[in-house]
């Protein structure tokens, strides 16, 4: 595998990661101003395994000299946005956006995992991704069986939460 390849495989899914932990600062913001503690309880939950892999992925773009992407600041900000902006659609709506950006990363993770096995190198990242990969998958899971109906307008939600994690993916890699 290319070292400029494996650069953005690691700038992208570090840009990820604190995209998460953004959305859900959102969240719980919006979630705690308004007392919903069971949801929050759930957010929380998700958040803190986001806070893991954003430390490994910190960890290796400062040990692989990885340049993370310039986009950083936009996507906190937008993150944080989507975040707050879900909760004020409601608890259904906090959960489309986890199961939305979920399974986009899904996908996402197992285009790598399988770029990364074809090419039989980077073994410790590989690990690593895999191991990121399911626990994303279990918050999806989580996060789709606490949606009460998934109305029209939630599931036109998740479609554009998708196309924006797309965009922020494809941007990321390469900015």
């Amino acid at each position: 595998m290319k070292r400029k390849r494996l650069d953005e495989i690691i700038r992208v899914d570090h840009a990820g990661e604190h995209g998460a932990i953004a959305i859900y600062k959102g969240q719980l913001s919006a979630l705690n101003l308004i007392g919903d503690k069971k949801t929050s309880f759930i957010i929380s939950e998700m958040a803190e395994g986001e806070k893991v892999h954003a430390k490994e992925f910190d960890r290796l773009v400062k040990e692989r000299k990885t340049r993370p992407t310039a986009l950083m600041p936009l996507w906190n900000l937008a993150g944080y946005t989507l975040g707050v902006m879900s909760v004020i659609g409601g608890r259904d709506s906090v959960m489309a956006c986890t199961e939305a950006v979920e399974e986009i990363i899904d996908k996402h993770y197992s285009d790598q995992i399988e770029e990364l096995e074809s090419s039989g190198q980077e073994k410790d990242i590989l690990k690593t991704i895999k191991k990121f990969h399911a626990e994303e998958i279990e918050h999806e899971k989580i996060a789709k069986n606490e949606i009460s109906e998934n109305t029209p307008a939630l599931k036109a939600f998740k479609k554009l939460v998708g196309i924006g994690c797309k965009t922020a993916i494809n941007l990321s890699e390469k900015i």
